[in-house]
């Protein structure tokens, strides 16, 4: 798990939050990378090269890759808490929605607040 884990974090081009990198991981083993004639995943710590997934049978390695597949669909459909058994965070508190549908109050008669701001000027002069 550590080398999976590794190996798809490792090949990002740039540093990624705890999402992306949970998302990357998916997303490669949904892409095949442990079945048997992709790349495999070498251990690095031995000599000669040794594919770490070598006794997985073709029906666990098939089995892995639809969950994961099936967990990649979850997150790209925002339903992490599925993927991680927790409860959505709507419904755990109301204080982080961050989908609030209010809307600032703008300051003027109906103009946005760069044109309210040159109308008070011309008033002051």
């Amino acid at each position: 798990m550590a080398l999976l884990v590794e190996k798809a974090i490792s090949s990002a081009s740039s540093p990624q939050g705890p999402r992306d990198a949970l998302r990357r991981v998916f997303e490669s083993i949904s892409s095949g990378i442990i079945f048997k004639g992709s790349p495999g995943l070498l251990d690095l710590c031995e000599k000669d090269p040794f594919d770490t997934l070598a006794t997985m049978t073709d029906q666990q390695r098939e089995d892995i890759t639809s969950s994961a597949q099936f967990a990649f669909r979850l997150l790209a459909f925002r339903q992490i808490y599925k993927v991680i058994d927790m409860d959505p965070l709507s419904q755990m508190s109301q204080h982080f929605n961050i989908h609030n549908n209010r809307k600032r109050k703008r300051d003027g008669d109906g103009v946005d607040g760069f044109e309210a701001e040159g109308k008070k000027k011309e008033e002051r002069l």
